[in-house]
């Protein structure tokens, strides 16, 4: 019964050995697809920041508000003098 029981607990050690290496070799594989899926999204990013052209920055239009303060508080100004 003893050498049963150590030949079944070798097995196990094994199975249980692969297992493990599985699982890391399902980890790396994931790390790796995640990292070439990054290098190749950088590439096309950078490819695509480089063939397109620059937008003009438009300039905002002057708010009709501030500007209407503007004239007034310069009258007002003029008109202490």
């Amino acid at each position: 019964m003893d050498k049963i029981k150590i030949i079944l607990i070798v097995i196990v050690g094994i199975l249980a050995s692969l297992g493990l290496f599985v699982a890391i070799g399902f980890i790396y594989s994931l790390l790796f697809y995640v990292f070439v899926f990054a290098v190749v999204g950088l590439g096309g990013y950078v490819a695509f920041k480089f063939l397109t052209k620059p937008e003009e920055k438009q300039l905002k239009a002057p708010d009709p508000k501030k500007e209407l303060q503007k004239v007034q508080r310069l009258l007002d100004e003029y008109k202490r003098k």
